[in-house]
């Protein structure tokens, strides 16, 4: 891919991610083994998408993990009583403002042993966030760790809808 923001598209992206991935569980495994918490495995796997980033020439682009977390400015979206929220995507994919399109991947992670409840909120996150709400980001991850069957589930996202589920193996 060249530095052309034409050519970030939807299959870019899940490529991309799956390269980074790979590569996470190529280069980082005893992270996984050790059990280490949810957001040193964002930071790994943070570094390797920036990493594929670079490489297929998406230079206005970064991977961020809790972007904004200290700032003012974060953002928002209406729960389900219409309250609006502060959201903290795990990592996300962006220009940082720089370029259009700005947002690409919006990744929420989470443990099989996570409360169901936690699990379907970061679903609907990435529904929200997907879909043509302000932030608009082009696909949304959504990704599983189950130690115990030592198993990834992905779910990807598009348009507000789960368009894809794959188990990886550890």
């Amino acid at each position: 891919m060249g530095t052309s923001e034409t050519k970030i598209n939807l299959e870019n992206l899940k490529a991309m991610f799956l390269e980074a991935n790979r590569a996470f569980l190529e280069n980082h495994v005893i992270l996984l083994r050790r059990k280490i918490s949810e957001r040193c495995l964002c930071g790994a796997l943070m570094y390797e998408l920036n990493k594929q980033l670079e490489k297929n020439g998406c230079n206005n682009y970064y991977a961020d993990i809790e972007f904004n977390r200290n700032k003012k400015r974060i953002k928002q979206l209406p729960n389900d009583d219409g309250f609006i929220n502060n959201i903290l995507p795990d990592i996300i994919v962006h220009s940082r403002g720089k370029v259009t399109p700005d947002n690409l991947l919006a990744l929420e992670m989470k443990k099989s042993t996570a409360r169901r409840e936690a699990k379907e909120r970061d679903k609907n996150r990435l529904s929200l966030l997907t879909s043509s709400y302000p932030y608009k980001y082009k696909l949304g991850v959504y990704y599983e760790i189950n130690n115990k069957r030592r198993q990834i589930l992905v779910e990807f996202y598009q348009n507000s809808e789960k368009i894809e589920e794959k188990i990886l193996e550890l």
